[in-house]
This record gives structure tokens, sequence and C-alpha cells, in this order.
């Protein structure tokens, strides 16, 4: 009997064994394999342990499995501590769900010629999460909590027609945390008609930065931007989330 190179190095019966001597090593041999067959069989899971299509098998511990029965129809396996397998059927999360602010005031706002002026706002058209305070820091866009990603900024801004000259110069900013990320230059367009700009900027933003508009304008007329809690195509700032 030797022990050739085999996956469980079973002793075999090699060509120099007597004859006689086979019986003894082929019973050997059999014992080892009906051995090591059993003690697979032991390890091995049991294809019974499924009962329907779509079950699927999860450790409840070390060493130890259990059937995870399958989910309703468009739910998603999803990690869960509190369950007995560490997972549970699930809704999807929702990507539909929208997230963002949009502001504006009630009265008109004065921009002081030849002054850079922070626009801020006292009135709102929506804010899902406590973007803005209509109390502190008025002037700001806040990221909240568990919203940190990339928006979409708009400022829409329109004012008054009290243009003296064309070669007036008006600037319209869009600032995340003080520094500039948008920004719109124009020249007056010196007659009576009120004239408005949008600027806009995609812009990542983690918790806690904030987004505020500042405008300026050289014409020897003061100007009113003009706004309205009601009508949504005057002077407003919106910020729309994008994704992570």
């Amino acid at each position: 009997m030797a022990n050739p190179t085999t996956n469980y190095s079973f002793a075999m019966p090699t060509n120099t064994d007597l004859v006689k001597d086979l019986p003894a090593d082929f019973e050997i041999f059999g014992q080892a394999v009906d051995t090591q067959m059993k003690t697979n069989a032991d390890a091995a899971i049991a294809k019974t342990i499924v009962d329907a299509k779509g079950d699927i098998i999860a450790a409840t511990a070390a060493d130890t499995v259990s059937r995870l029965a399958v989910g309703a129809n468009n739910t998603v396996l999803t990690a869960d501590s509190s369950t007995a397998t560490g997972l549970k059927w699930a809704a999807p999360a929702s990507s539909s769900t929208f997230v963002g602010v949009a502001v504006t005031n009630a009265n008109t706002f004065n921009v002081t010629s030849g002054t850079e002026m922070t626009v801020t706002f006292d009135s709102e058209f929506y804010d899902t999460d406590a973007f803005h305070s209509t109390s502190t820091n008025t002037d700001r866009l806040t990221v909240p909590s568990g919203k940190a990603g990339k928006y979409l900024v708009v400022f829409t801004s329109q004012w008054q027609a009290n243009e003296s000259s064309a070669s007036v110069i008006k600037h319209i900013r869009i600032q995340k945390n003080g520094n500039i990320v948008g920004r719109t230059q124009v020249l007056g367009a010196n007659s009576n008609t009120q004239q408005t700009y949008q600027t806009t900027a995609i812009v990542d933003l983690a918790v806690a930065d904030y987004i505020n508009v500042t405008v300026y304008t050289s014409s020897s007329n003061n100007s009113d931007l003009y706004f309205s809690t009601t009508t949504p195509y005057y002077s407003y700032l919106s910020m729309a989330y994008l994704g992570a």
C-alpha cells in the first residue's frame, strides 16, 4: 500500500502488492473513501433548505445557514443587522423625491448704485429640508445634514427699467461660502424696459456649505430688483439637488 498524490491522500494498492494482499488493501481504501464521503456529506448544504423559486441561503452565524424566503415582486435585497440573516427584502430607495429650495421677497430689493450688495430673502416658494431661514442669515441657502451633493443653483433677477445709459454695468454673482461659483455681467439696455437675467451654476456642496448671491449696478440711479411671493418669474433664488 502507498499514498500516491490524490485529493485526500488515500492509501491505494500499488503494482508491487501481492494478489493475496489486494482484498485487505481494497478494504482499507474503501473504508477511507466511505469516511471521506460521509464527512463531505455532513458538511454539505442540503437542497431541502430552500422551498420556493427565488429563495436564497444566508448565514445566521459562523458555519450556520438558513433560508431567506424570496421577497415580493420589485423589492431588493437590503442589509439589515436586526434580522437573523442580516438581510431583508425591501422597497428600493426612492430617487423621485425632490430636494430643493426656492426663495424670494415680499417686496422689491433696492440695489444702491456702485455698491456690491448681498441679496436677502424673507419668503419661500418651497423648502423641502430647511435650507433657508427667514429670521437668521436670510441671504443663505445652507446644506442640511444628509443632503451633501451636487446642486443646480439658479438666480433669476428682474431689474426695474431706470437705466440712464447703455454703458451701465450689472454684476450678478452666485457664491459658495463667499467665493464666486457663477457670474453674469451685462451692459444696460438704455431703455425703459425691465430687464431679466438668469445666472446658473452646478455646485458640489458639503453639509453646512451655503449659497448666496450678490448684485451690483453702476447706474446713476439706484435700481430695484422686483420680487413677488406669487409670481415666480420675478426675481428668485433656487437650488435643486442633482445627486451625490
